[in-house]
């Protein structure tokens, strides 16, 4: 079922090698505002017949940095990057303003010395800016670079990248996206910070660990199969966001989103839960990654009578998919990189439109004595 996702993991870091010098910013750890009228040093592209270039089409102020390129299946992806970056100080988090044209699965990258790449995720519906802020610690280590501490260490950082992963080969290209003709992506404001950033995931005072709150814009997700994502209200004052997905019938079948969690340790976990609702009766298919690949695949039955409810899927409920293999055949939640999400669209029940969808607040952990 999800046997081509696999291919995902080498592609996603084979984008963060060709380099060239740059300049600091004296106000913040690293901070480009593109506000003159020349590209800053350092930053480059390789996205296919690609050109970056300075535009009055801003998120703020007077300049952003554009990338202009037309894709091509197969070949190189859409990449922003910069590198020999100086990061003076102790930065809490990283932030920049990005804008697309079309639905686009980004994937974004602060870089180590030693290349070991420290990525987080973001969903575009197209056609305006998404302000980014995220804690440098809820970035997660590629599943393809070592690094000796397994932790983002801002004394090393050197390099930044974004990447739209639209057009890649095969099936995971086309569960990801295919992009025609020409396109233009749009950069600002992109620093390293002091300011603090809003947390997807936690601990509560009674024991609960969040994974995913799904309340921040951009949803920090990889769409699988053209969904459409939004965030919307949640079910409560405590649980006051969540990401409301709609799918769609024809000729791709799984679809859904891919959520990183390889910042967090799991590892004395004993279940994963749920909070959803459902506006179409559904299979929903929940698959848990390892960082060596291996997936485990639990199946829940959505269904609109029961409103706002929570889904307690035990590790025990969790079975290898046969498409990969695993050295013990058990759920490691320790191990966990993503969460994969699908809804088998081909046999949901939809609206007249053709269309359903589903609805999630919160993807946690319960106490462990619970």
């Amino acid at each position: 079922m999800l046997r081509h996702y696999a291919c995902l993991a080498c592609a996603l870091t084979a984008m963060s090698t060709c380099l060239l010098p740059l300049a600091a910013d004296e106000a913040n750890a690293v901070h480009f505002d593109f506000e003159a009228a020349e590209l800053p040093a350092g930053w480059y592209t390789t996205a296919p017949e690609g050109v970056l270039a300075i535009t009055g089409e801003a998120r703020q102020g007077r300049g952003a940095l554009c990338l202009q390129w037309t894709p091509a299946t197969g070949g190189a992806l859409a990449l922003i990057g910069v590198k020999d970056m100086v990061v003076e100080g102790r930065p809490q988090s990283l932030a920049f303003s990005f804008r697309t044209e079309g639905v686009t699965p980004i994937v974004f990258s602060l870089i180590e010395a030693d290349g070991s790449s420290y990525q987080g995720y973001a969903y575009s519906e197209g056609g305006r800016w998404h302000d980014v802020l995220v804690d440098l610690d809820e970035l997660m280590l590629s599943e393809t670079d070592p690094d000796e501490n397994e932790r983002l260490n801002v004394d090393e950082i050197v390099s930044f990248t974004v990447l739209d992963l639209s057009n890649l080969a095969g099936e995971v290209g086309l569960s990801l996206g295919i992009k025609d003709g020409p396109q233009r992506m749009w950069l600002d404001d992109v620093r390293l910070t002091r300011d603090f950033a809003p947390h997807r995931s936690g601990r509560t005072r009674d024991g609960v660990r969040i994974i995913d709150d799904f309340d921040i814009d951009p949803v920090p997700c990889l769409p699988l199969e053209a969904p459409r994502l939004s965030i919307v209200e949640g079910p409560d004052a405590d649980d006051d966001g969540a990401v409301r997905i709609v799918y769609s019938q024809g000729e791709r079948r799984w679809v859904g989103f891919v959520s990183g969690v390889g910042h967090l340790n799991l590892r004395d976990e004993q279940d994963l839960r749920l909070t959803l609702r459902a506006e179409n009766a559904a299979r929903l298919t929940v698959v848990l990654e390892e960082r060596d690949g291996s997936k485990y695949t639990a199946l829940v039955k959505l269904d609109p009578a029961e409103g706002w409810h929570t889904v307690r899927l035990p590790v025990q409920r969790f079975k290898l998919d046969k498409a990969t293999s695993d050295e013990n055949d058990a759920l490691d939640m320790g191990q966990i990189r993503v969460i994969i999400p699908v809804i088998d669209a081909q046999r949901a029940e939809v609206n007249a439109d053709g269309t359903g969808a589903w609805t999630l607040s919160r993807a946690w952990c319960g106490p462990v004595a619970d």
